[in-house]
């Protein structure tokens, strides 16, 4: 159904425009009579109608002069102008104003339905594309919430590939350069206090989401455990210090959000500026460091003045990629001696807590979780949070590390025999062809040297003589069968010169083809 206003002053025309219309769209149009210019612009505004038949020349506001006003604030409504004179002065003035077309006084009907049915089609085709839109924003409106939670526990995990980070961060139209990281951590020094984070966690989650969101323009990633973290980009214009100053801020805000509003305390830990999206997972790993010292929960700290006024120094990320490259060598000796030396340099400062301590190991390994894909951090970080004394802590992230090489080794183990059967796989359709190790190396794509020792060290056997064994194999049972010559035998199986397969054949099972198929012919009945 669609709303139509006819604004003419002489009834007999708006009568028989409508009596027209009425003969060929049957049921399908709702009918607005205006005489003037003001009347139609108050049916306008009043009714909102789909179409409007506007007449030219009115008393008191002219055609023109509604239709402008109407357009104004319906700018939708598809407007038809109809006139007595064709004048080319008013044609022009209505395309301005986004007139549809024009009809001349008196209106044939075949020119009135054929203006309509193109207005229709194109409303129509209008609500499609915008029933479209809605659904599909109606779908995003799903998707981002996923997408900026998958975000951040790629952030916080260190799990950043750097093409599913650009598609999140496009989906939600993030164009950041520079940012840092917030750790909101909640208490959990006693039953008590667990429970009642628990039974307000959600509305906390929503309410610090809303607000920092609504300031910040952060991501804000979903409660893990008793924390939550924020990924906030750096404020155009703003310099290191005074960010430094205003995140310090926002830290207080958020602190008094949680305790007024829920009496609950939280520390609050803040990394430094970073730029690109693996700098905002290191300065998560930061942000956890600061908030680990669960003495202090009132707290809100920054990285920065945490270092400064302690006289620490963080390790360089070249002794952590050094640790890493270490790992993706398989080079098990040096990485537990470097994870040693590391390990050693955070107990060294006797100044800093257990908490501070554990903090420190767990932002290490999340680091080597994320360089060798290990499938376990967040199961590592319940873990390690769980313990309260040194020996252990050692002994557990030890045993992590451990964790961290095995499963680099069963990827490689496991990648490897992929590799294998892939081989196999190809080699198994190609050994009655004239097939090379260069060829099949290449299907796998690696080098003919690295293949060649790979394929010894799993099959057991070099590849030219596993090549000859399916050959002499798929050969005895040709023979067997007593179809083909054993010269139409020696080509079937990938052999180009009978006295060479005759040769191999011999080699291989200790007699000739003619004596294999002899002997044969003496064991088979007659």
């Amino acid at each position: 159904m669609y709303n139509l206003l006819i604004a003419d002053d002489e009834p007999l025309e708006r009568e028989g425009l409508e009596l027209m219309i009425r003969h060929f769209f049957s049921d399908m149009f709702e009918f607005l009579h205006a005489e003037n210019g003001r009347k139609a612009i108050q049916l306008a505004e009043e009714h909102r109608p789909d179409f409007i038949f506007m007449d030219i020349k009115m008393p008191g506001i002219q055609g023109l002069e509604a239709v402008r006003q109407i357009s104004a604030k319906h700018p939708s409504a598809k407007i038809v102008m109809i006139t007595a004179h064709d004048y080319f002065s008013y044609a022009k003035e209505g395309l301005s104003l986004g007139v549809r077309d024009y009809l001349l006084k008196p209106a044939r009907r075949e020119e009135v339905i054929e203006v309509l049915k193109q207005l229709i089609a194109e409303t129509q085709e209008e609500r499609h594309r915008r029933n479209e839109q809605l659904e599909l924003q109606e779908k995003l409106a799903h998707l981002v919430p996923l997408a900026e939670n998958e975000l951040s526990l790629m952030l916080m995990l260190e799990y950043v590939q750097e093409v599913e980070v650009e598609q999140l961060a496009g989906l939600l139209n993030l164009q950041w350069s520079k940012g840092y990281a917030m750790l909101l951590s909640f208490p959990r020094h006693s039953k008590e206090e667990w429970k009642d984070f628990q039974l307000v966690k959600r509305d906390i989650y929503e309410a610090v989401k809303q607000f920092a969101k609504s300031g910040l323009g952060c991501i804000a990633g979903p409660v893990i455990g008793h924390q939550m973290a924020l990924f906030i980009p750096l404020s155009p214009g703003r310099t290191g210090y005074s960010q430094r100053v205003s995140s310090l801020d926002w830290g207080e805000r958020l602190r008094s959000l949680a305790e007024d509003r829920f009496q609950l305390p939280i520390s609050v830990g803040i990394g430094s500026i970073r730029e690109g999206w693996d700098g905002l997972s290191r300065s998560y790993r930061e942000a956890v460091r600061v908030c680990a010292d669960n003495n202090d929960p009132l707290s809100v700290r920054h990285f920065d003045d945490m270092i400064q006024s302690s006289g620490q120094t963080a390790i360089s990320l070249d002794d952590e990629k050094k640790l890493l490259d270490a790992l993706l060598q398989h080079n098990k000796q040096e990485a537990v001696e470097r994870f040693g030396v590391l390990y050693d340099h955070f107990e060294e400062d006797g100044n800093r807590s257990f908490a501070a301590l554990r903090g420190e190991v767990i932002g290490l390994l999340l680091f080597l979780s994320r360089g060798v894909h290990f499938g376990a951090s967040a199961e590592m970080i319940a873990t390690l949070n769980a313990l309260e004394d040194h020996s252990s802590l050692r002994v557990t992230a030890e045993s992590w590390l451990e964790a961290i090489f095995d499963s680099l080794r069963e990827e490689r183990e496991h990648s490897r025999s992929h590799v294998q059967q892939r081989a196999l796989s190809y080699i198994s359709q190609k050994y009655k062809e004239d097939i090379s190790m260069e060829q099949t190396a290449e299907y796998v794509n690696l080098s003919p040297h690295y293949f060649s020792k790979l394929f010894r060290q799993h099959a057991g056997e070099t590849f030219i003589d596993y090549i000859t064994r399916l050959r002499i194999d798929e050969a005895k049972r040709l023979i067997s069968e007593e179809r083909l010559s054993l010269k139409e035998i020696c080509y079937e199986v990938g052999y180009k010169d009978p006295n060479y397969f005759s040769r191999v054949f011999k080699k291989a099972a200790g007699m000739t083809p003619s004596e294999f198929r002899q002997q044969h012919e003496k064991q088979s009945p007659c």
